[in-house]
C-alpha cells in the first residue's frame, strides 16, 4: 500500500486539499492538532504530512520531536489561507537554502 498524504489544518484550508483528494485531519485548537499529529504519527500509512505553520507553532515541541527524531512521516509546514507567517521564509526560499543553490 503507498503511503499516503495526510493535511492537518483548519477547516477552510483541509477544504481545499480534501477537493483534491487528500486525506485531511481539521482542528480547531491546540489539542486536536497535537491528536491529529500523533495520529498521524502512529498510523503508519501516512508518509507526509502538511501542517499549517500556525497550528506547527502552537505544538512546536511535538513538530520538533518528530522531525528530529522520526523518518517518517516527513513533516513539511505549509502557510494555511491566511498566508504565511509574518518574517518567514517561504517554503520555496528554505527548500533552496537547503539544496544549496
Amino acid at each position: 500500500m503507498p503511503l499516503q498524504i495526510t493535511v492537518i489544518a483548519d477547516p477552510h484550508t483541509c477544504l481545499a486539499f480534501a477537493l483534491g483528494g487528500i486525506k485531511t485531519r481539521p482542528v480547531r485548537s491546540t489539542e486536536e492538532a497535537a491528536a491529529a499529529l500523533a495520529a498521524a504519527e502512529k498510523d503508519g500509512t501516512t508518509g507526509l504530512v502538511l501542517i499549517t505553520e500556525r497550528l506547527a507553532d502552537s505544538i512546536r515541541e511535538q513538530v520538533d520531536r518528530l522531525v528530529l527524531e522520526r523518518t517518517t512521516p516527513l513533516l513539511l509546514e505549509i502557510p494555511d489561507r491566511n498566508g504565511p507567517l509574518p518574517g518567514r521564509k517561504s517554503t520555496r526560499e528554505r527548500m533552496i537554502s537547503l539544496m544549496g543553490t
